[in-house]
């Protein structure tokens, strides 16, 4: 839907750009401590609006490395979603061991509760989440798989990333943080201002969802799922912070950054002008239309001689695969364990 702005992301277009969604990682890279680690029995949600019933125990899975276990679809998305985790560490896009992305598995929809999707155990800070360490859980609440952290489900994390998973199915991945100055401008009653390429690339795009505390109360569901509609993948959740979505883990990391830099951009401004929307360079409506017809005419990658030129790319892929470079050399194989 940001097609005009930023291409829609889709499977690597050149072997000479291999992506994680093309990859496995080799044997090497297995984390060999996990043979033989067993699921924990859950616990029950509780807290404000669950039923109080405790979750069926998650079933005994054969020994062995997870890897083996989950098969090669979940594995390459256990990495993929990984790296997201350690990115998101890497932009700020955290708060200690609070906050989430999920990634819906695919394949699930049709079994009891389904789908199932990943999430990250709590307790874990986001720089030390690993491909097995991610748990899977169902619409229910259930966790059906603990991973090798023997972790366990944040309920408000749930009640957040199960609501659109549950509401959108043509949706894989829910990115959420609590980014500073992405939530400073959820607190103020204008929202995000058309002031940034980033920002004006979301005009008419952005939902936004009341602010009803902690989300521990599983009806909000149905709420944010219907603040969010049934078009937007980015939504500022007012007095609380920014959640994208997307039909890959690239594309929702695509508009977060995207956002997260808008709102900085923000910030900074209504900074420098003392607050003063008087004093900023807001674009008038007439200007927008224009700004938004530059942007969907710089879609069309053959429009002139330069563009004919060259070699069409992808910007979002290409954003994605830096971001990947710079976590792989910057924690190296771990993340894949």
């Amino acid at each position: 839907w940001l097609k005009p702005f930023w291409f829609k992301l889709k499977h690597c277009p050149s072997k000479l750009h291999p992506c994680l969604a093309c990859w496995r990682p080799p044997p090497a890279m297995r984390r060999v401590s996990a043979i033989g680690r067993h699921l924990l029995e859950p616990a029950p949600l509780g807290g404000a609006g669950a039923s109080g019933a405790t979750a069926p125990a998650a079933p005994e899975l054969p020994a062995g490395l997870l890897e083996d276990r989950c098969g090669e679809v979940e594995w390459r998305l256990r990495c993929k979603l990984a790296v997201a985790y350690r990115i998101s560490a890497h932009y700020g896009w955290d708060q200690l061991v609070f906050n989430h992305i999920t990634v819906k598995i695919p394949d699930t929809s049709k079994l009891e509760n389904g789908p199932h999707f990943l999430i990250n155990p709590f307790g874990l800070r986001f720089d030390e989440v690993t491909a097995s360490s991610l748990i899977k859980v169902d619409l229910a609440g259930n966790v059906i798989e603990r991973g090798t952290a023997s972790g366990i489900l944040f309920k408000q994390g749930f009640v957040v990333h199960s609501a659109v998973h549950q509401a959108r199915p043509e949706l894989q991945c829910v990115w959420h943080s609590h980014h500073a100055d992405t939530t400073a401008v959820s607190m103020t009653k204008f929202g995000l201002l058309p002031i940034s390429q980033e920002a004006i690339a979301f005009q008419g795009r952005i939902s936004y969802h009341p602010f009803e505390g902690t989300a521990t109360d599983l009806s909000e569901r149905e709420r944010m799922a219907a603040s969010l509609g049934p078009v937007n993948r980015v939504m500022l959740l007012i007095n609380h912070g920014p959640l994208t979505a997307g039909g890959s883990i690239e594309e929702a990391f695509i508009y977060h950054y995207l956002i997260t830099l808008a709102c900085t951009w923000q910030i900074k401004a209504l900074s420098a002008a003392g607050g003063d929307l008087a004093r900023m360079h807001i674009p008038t409506e007439e200007d927008l239309q224009r700004l938004y017809q530059r942007a969907r005419n710089s879609a069309d990658r053959n429009r002139d001689e330069v563009d004919q030129k060259n070699e069409s790319y992808n910007d979002g892929l290409a954003m994605w695969l830096a971001g990947v470079r710079m976590m792989e050399s910057k924690h190296g194989p771990e993340m894949y364990t």
